[in-house]
C-alpha cells in the first residue's frame, strides 16, 4: 500500500497517474472521493504501471508540454488574459471554429473531434476552415430580409415578407452549423480533459456539454491556452495550429 497526496479535489472512482519509487502507475480514487492536499491509501503493484512516464513526485507538467496535469491552466473566464489582441483571443471571438480547428489539429483529431489515423490530423484545419466558408455563403444567400422597424412611431418596411421556405432554410443552416459546432467542441474539450487527467469540477457528466453550449467563445479560448504555450510561442491567426509552422505538436 502506498499513500498520495491528492493533486486536486477528485471524485469517487477517478483514476489518476502515480509515481512510487520511480514507478508510474494507475490510482484510483477511493469512494467518496478526495478533497485536494488530501491523503489517501491504494494498493501498489507492478502491474498497475501506466503505458507512459508521468512527471515524478506530481510537478505538475506533463512530458510533452508546459500544461499542468489534473488542473487548467487557468479558468474558463480568462480569456483576457493575454490581452484583447491576442490572436487566440480575436479567433474565439470572431469565429471560435476557427480556433476549435487549431485545437484539433494540436490533439491530432479529425474535423469531426475523433483522434486521427495517419495524419488524416493534418487535414483537419483546411476542412473545418471548409465548413465556415460554405455556412457563411449560404448563410449570406438564404438569409431572410431585414425585420420591420419604427422610426417616431411609423412602421417602416425594407422589403417584403420573407417566404416561409426562406426562413425555414435559413434556420436549417443556422441550426446545422451550431449543432455541429458544438458536438465537436464537447469531443475536443473531453480530449483535452483525458489527456491531462483533468477531472469534471461541475455538472458531472454534463460539463463538456455545459461549457460547449453555454460558452463556446471562452471554451475554445481556454482549451487553447490549455493545449500552447503562448507564453513562450507566438500566436498565430491562421495557420494550422494557431503556432508557427515549425513550433512542436504535442504528442498524444
Amino acid at each position: 500500500m502506498v499513500e498520495i497526496v491528492a493533486p486536486t479535489s477528485l471524485r469517487e472512482g477517478y483514476t489518476v497517474d502515480a509515481v512510487y519509487n520511480g514507478i508510474p502507475f494507475k490510482a484510483t480514487v477511493p469512494p467518496g472521493g478526495v478533497e485536494k492536499g488530501q491523503t489517501f491509501v491504494v494498493p501498489f503493484s507492478p502491474d498497475m504501471m501506466t503505458e507512459t512516464p508521468v512527471p515524478n513526485e506530481f510537478t505538475g507538467l506533463s512530458s510533452g508540454d508546459d500544461a499542468p496535469l489534473y488542473q487548467w491552466k487557468d479558468g474558463i473566464g480568462d480569456c483576457c488574459r493575454l490581452g484583447v489582441v491576442h490572436p487566440s483571443f480575436l479567433n474565439a471571438c470572431c469565429c471560435p471554429q476557427i480556433l476549435m480547428a487549431q485545437v484539433l489539429t494540436r490533439m491530432r483529431m479529425n474535423w469531426l473531434g475523433t483522434p486521427s489515423v495517419e495524419g488524416e490530423w493534418k487535414k483537419t484545419f483546411q476542412r473545418v476552415l471548409t465548413i465556415v466558408v460554405v455556412y457563411f455563403t449560404l448563410s449570406t444567400i438564404f438569409a431572410p430580409p431585414a425585420p420591420d422597424f419604427t422610426v417616431d412611431g411609423k412602421i417602416i418596411q425594407n422589403s417584403p415578407p420573407a417566404p416561409v421556405w426562406l426562413v425555414i432554410v435559413s434556420n436549417l443552416i443556422n441550426g446545422a452549423f451550431g449543432l455541429y459546432t458544438v458536438i465537436v467542441l464537447m469531443k475536443l474539450r473531453k480530449a483535452v480533459r483525458t489527456r491531462y487527467h483533468i477531472p469534471e469540477q461541475n455538472c458531472p457528466g454534463m460539463e463538456d456539454f455545459c461549457c460547449s453550449f453555454w460558452c463556446t467563445c471562452c471554451t475554445v479560448a481556454q482549451l487553447a491556452r490549455h493545449t500552447a504555450n503562448y507564453e513562450d510561442r507566438r500566436a498565430i491567426c491562421c495557420s494550422k495550429t494557431g503556432l508557427p509552422e515549425r513550433a512542436p505538436v504535442m504528442i498524444v
